[in-house]
């Protein structure tokens, strides 16, 4: 390696400066990627995941080269807008229905396992239109239930009890004997629910962020 020789303090003051910079954008950028790593190592650990939407939205953001001072240094690790619901995994909260109860979908809707996403024909905006509300010229609550039963049966449509809703999956009338089966496959009885703090981001900037000195120190001999 050369030796640098400068011919005046200044010369000798810029050059330190420089490798400061230098050395604090790559430190930063480090310590920013290796929190990432971690979070998304956590959120694989601790979490049931259905794909890899969320962990493609644990992001982070590079410090470019054109600083000028050590207070323009800075990079971000954190999630996309698009998971914000991994904000309420991080500090807990409440979530809350936007229009009405929330609509929660059940084991049935998603193909039989809590590991497995929704499947699209069992989207409450796929439903919705096929709930049979049938009419309300019935003298009896079960009878109009048992209409509304059999029109689903006909239409491979949904019908609505207390708060869920149900896929008719069979109809038989012997008689005067009726009898039908349903699958349960969306619950909408809660107005909110409430998710406990599972903290994923803190503990994994946290760690990276011990890792700064020791970082910077290797980023600095690189450079002398």
């Amino acid at each position: 390696m050369a030796t640098k020789i400068f011919s005046s303090f200044s010369q000798v003051t810029a050059d330190v400066n420089r490798r400061f910079l230098k050395a604090g954008i790559n430190t930063v950028n480090i310590v920013a990627a290796t929190a990432r790593n971690n979070a998304i190592r956590n959120v694989q650990n601790s979490f049931t995941l259905r794909n890899t939407f969320t962990t493609k939205q644990i992001r982070f953001t590079k410090c470019g080269a054109n600083v000028k001072t050590l207070n323009q240094i800075k990079s971000e690790t954190g999630a996309a807008d698009k998971i914000s619901y991994m904000e309420r995994q991080e500090k807990g909260g409440t979530h809350r229905g936007t229009n009405g109860n929330l609509v929660i979908p059940t084991t049935k809707a998603r193909g039989g396992s809590n590991a497995k996403t929704v499947r699209r024909s069992y989207y409450y905006s796929a439903i919705k239109p096929l709930v049979v509300h049938g009419s309300t010229n019935f003298k009896s609550k079960k009878a109009a239930h048992v209409a509304r039963a059999f029109v689903a049966a006909k239409t491979h449509g949904f019908i609505r009890m207390n708060n869920s809703i149900f896929k008719v999956t069979s109809f038989r009338k012997s008689g005067d004997n009726v009898s039908f089966k349903s699958a349960h496959i969306l619950n909408l009885k809660y107005p909110s629910t409430h998710t406990p703090k599972k903290a994923w981001l803190e503990p994994a900037s946290d760690y990276a962020a011990q890792m700064m000195q020791d970082i910077f120190n290797k980023e600095m001999d690189k450079l002398s």
